[in-house]
């Protein structure tokens, strides 16, 4: 397996077969019907414009050329660009194997250096319960409840936000970060995981 950056000249049909797998299984995405071959080519366009202006950090995990998950940090605009949301998607038959985690720890490690931000965050269906005890071994902490937030097949579900607790996230690394815990998760103190 490997790790690299999106450069944007990626061919568009191995996202569009990516993302419309993910569709088809029923995931939660925010995407609501099969992506095109032209949105996927706009799509991959805007992206790498995106990294190249420096607002978004983007991974891929691929195994022999094949395209198996990402991760992708978006650093908040103006007033805000002390907040990153971090996004992230493997594929089902991957799934379980340690690759999201990684993913996770690689792109919230390049966040710091590159940008230092206040707070990293994500969010997260209140239902998929998976993603929820993969963000909370990292070290991610229950901030907020989103009341029907996310439309699915029809309904409305709750989101969880959450946010990154640094130093536990160093800690289960196994690295010393001195820098003190984000001002939220000083309001939130005795924060529940999420999974508890």
């Amino acid at each position: 397996m490997l790790f690299e950056q999106l450069t944007g000249k990626e061919d568009a049909r191995q996202f569009q077969l990516f993302i419309n797998t993910f569709y088809h299984e029923g995931a939660y995405l925010l995407r609501d019907k099969p992506a095109t071959l032209q949105e996927e080519k706009q799509w991959l366009k805007h992206t790498a414009e995106e990294i190249r202006s420096g607002r978004q950090l983007f991974l891929k995990a691929m195994v022999d050329n094949y395209l198996i998950g990402c991760c992708n940090a978006q650093r908040g605009m103006f007033r805000e660009q002390g907040n990153v949301m971090l996004g992230i998607a493997v594929e089902k038959r991957w799934r379980q194997r340690g690759i999201g985690r990684l993913l996770l720890q690689e792109i919230i490690l390049l966040v710091e250096q590159k940008w230092q931000p206040q707070n990293i965050y994500l969010t997260t269906v209140v239902t998929n319960r998976p993603a929820q005890a993969l963000f909370s071994s990292i070290g991610f902490k229950l901030i907020s409840r989103l009341p029907y937030w996310f439309c699915y097949n029809g309904m409305y579900y709750d989101e969880f936000m959450l946010l990154l607790d640094k130093q536990e996230f160093y800690k289960r690394m196994g690295k010393i970060k001195t820098k003190e815990p984000s001002p939220l998760l000083k309001l939130f103190k005795g924060a529940k995981r999420v999974d508890q």
